[in-house]
């Protein structure tokens, strides 16, 4: 089965909420926004047992990455990223040069709802704050890095399915 949406989706979905939210909270930067998607494609796997977006979640050293959404936010360094949107590659014809690039359809509603759930759970906090809540004890990144130990030289694919027993596993805990 295909996934709902795409990072870039999210991504770009996150950056509206961010902008209709007149709370005061920090900003989104890269790391805020690597880990918010990190936490929307877990909790989505431990509720919907599916991906919400089809690209693979990595364990850097400072926790879970999508290398996409990465790329297209570098430019931002450890600043807000303001007044830009994701875009994806899109495949136009059968030929090797026939793409475009462009900006990803919404999220529908539904995901969106889930999606403001999981903008109000962590809009609070700050990068560091959500990157230092992936590194504790049983949660996926940590779980990974246990096995491979240095992430400075390999940067291994954290597994959907550990991220969907530890957030199914979150979930059964809270009730």
């Amino acid at each position: 089965m295909a996934a709902r949406t795409t990072s870039a989706a999210v991504a770009n979905a996150f950056l509206e909420l961010q902008e209709q939210d007149k709370s005061v909270f920090p900003r989104i930067d890269q790391m805020k926004m690597q880990k918010l998607l990190y936490y929307a494609q877990a909790w989505w796997l431990a509720i919907k047992g599916e991906s919400l977006f089809d690209e693979e979640i990595y364990a850097w050293p400072w926790g879970p990455v999508v290398p996409y959404i990465y790329g297209e936010f570098k430019e931002f360094g450890r600043s807000p990223i303001v007044g830009k949107r994701a875009t994806e590659l899109v495949k136009t014809g059968e030929g090797a040069l026939n793409f475009r690039i462009r900006e990803p359809a919404k999220p529908d509603k539904e995901v969106m709802s889930f999606l403001e759930a999981v903008w109000d759970a962590h809009k609070s906090l700050t990068g560091g704050q959500l990157s230092n809540a992936t590194h504790a004890d049983g949660e996926p990144w940590t779980i990974v890095k246990s096995q491979y130990g240095d992430l400075d030289r390999i940067k291994p694919v954290i597994p959907t399915a550990l991220m969907e027993e530890v957030f199914k596993s979150k979930m059964k805990n809270a009730v």
